[in-house]
């Protein structure tokens, strides 16, 4: 049992991230094929506020290839039983030396809560040509 009940607030961070680059073309995750583990749900539960898909690559003036960025839970790190949680649109960008890349941001208010032996997957629909997404999720343990 944690001990910060009064009031109940997180403890540690775990920001988890990940790169992609090459699409899962399944919206069920039925193959985890080129998705990846985003987070592991502490011992105590996992409270999730943000994610953030940010394309990145080698030159800063590589466009982002339109893509659907897309949010699973699963009772393991492998993946199992799947449940899509959240799906965002990644539109194509091209940045320069004066324009901003890609960011988009997956918002939970309230927060997301994910229970001890959860865990959060990530995928996304499109194989970047160029580069690939960063997505970082900003979360912390009870």
């Amino acid at each position: 049992m944690a001990a910060n009940t009064q009031p109940i607030f997180t403890l540690t961070p775990n920001n988890g991230r990940v790169k992609l680059t090459t699409a899962n073309t399944t919206r069920d995750l039925s193959s985890t094929t080129n998705a990846s583990l985003l987070l592991t749900a502490g011992a105590n539960g996992t409270r999730i506020d943000t994610i953030e898909f940010t394309h990145s690559a080698a030159v800063q003036t590589q466009a982002s290839i339109a893509a659907v960025g897309r949010i699973f839970i699963c009772t393991d790190a492998l993946g199992a039983n799947p449940r899509l949680k959240r799906e965002i649109a990644l539109t194509a960008v091209t940045p320069s030396v004066s324009a901003i890349g890609a960011i988009f941001t997956m918002t939970f208010s309230p927060a997301m809560v994910l229970a001890p032996g959860e865990f959060l997957w990530a995928s996304i629909s499109a194989t970047q040509t160029s580069g690939g997404y960063d997505i970082i999720c900003s979360a912390a343990d009870f």
